[in-house]
């Protein structure tokens, strides 16, 4: 079994089913992501909008499937709008990739966290291809509002949380959101400047969600190698970490 998917038995239902949907198939929540997928491709159109109900007014610029296994953390949206095609917003989906994620930046960010959301899937669901690990991803901008992360997290139940900059990270510490203990450092290196790295890590949270802060964000992909960033993706820690 995998490293991050034997990391504890399924959690009980307690406050988180209320805010992700009491009622609704315990294997949309399931701490295995096949078991999430597929139950989200049953869900049917009544059930659907129920669940949407708890999830809504959705956070703008934020990709995601309703029962998201990986969530993506960031602060602000760099500057990757293109002028002339709308970003597609919408509700989180059930079994298949939010159109949001398919979106034509000219800096490469969304081709980057396409990557890095498979990268991170295969892990523990190694036959997992792009539309798969898409289908259980969700990306989440915070802007000026911190405290939008717990309200996420309530709704997707999310078992591995990556944040994708330093300030995204801090606001969750600082506020309590998510308390980790022993986190395991990494360092990756620029390519382009001798004796430069950047830091990340991973850890666990008190209820066993893996939590990362990443060593640098997707949209400065140029400022490391896709094999050093690979390296910390898969770099998760084991069960007894």
């Amino acid at each position: 079994m995998s490293p991050i998917a034997s990391t504890s038995e399924e959690r009980s239902s307690g406050a988180w089913a209320y805010d992700a949907g009491i009622g609704a198939d315990p294997s949309l929540f399931s701490s295995h992501p096949a078991e999430r997928l597929a139950a989200a491709r049953r869900v049917g159109r009544r059930e659907r909008k129920r669940l949407d109900k708890a999830a809504t007014p959705w956070p703008a610029l934020s990709p995601a499937a309703r029962n998201a296994w990986l969530l993506l953390v960031t602060t602000k949206p760099p500057a990757w709008r293109d002028p002339l095609l709308a970003f597609p917003d919408g509700p989180p989906t059930y079994g298949e990739p939010h159109p949001g994620f398919f979106y034509p930046d000219p800096l490469g960010f969304w081709a980057e966290v396409r990557r890095w959301v498979v990268t991170l899937l295969r892990r523990t669901e190694p036959a997992f291809g792009l539309p798969e690990a898409l289908s259980l991803g969700a990306l989440v901008h915070l802007g000026d509002e911190p405290a939008r992360l717990a309200w996420v997290r309530a709704r997707l139940d999310p078992r591995l949380v990556l944040f994708l900059d330093e300030p995204a990270w801090e606001h969750a510490r600082n506020r309590g959101d998510l308390v980790v203990s022993r986190p395991e450092v990494h360092h990756i290196p620029d390519p382009h400047r001798p004796g430069q790295v950047y830091e990340g890590f991973w850890a666990r949270a008190e209820d066993g969600v893996l939590v990362g802060k990443s060593p640098q964000h997707p949209s400065t992909h140029r400022l490391y190698s896709a094999s050093d960033m690979d390296a910390f993706l898969t770099s998760t820690p084991s069960a007894s970490g």
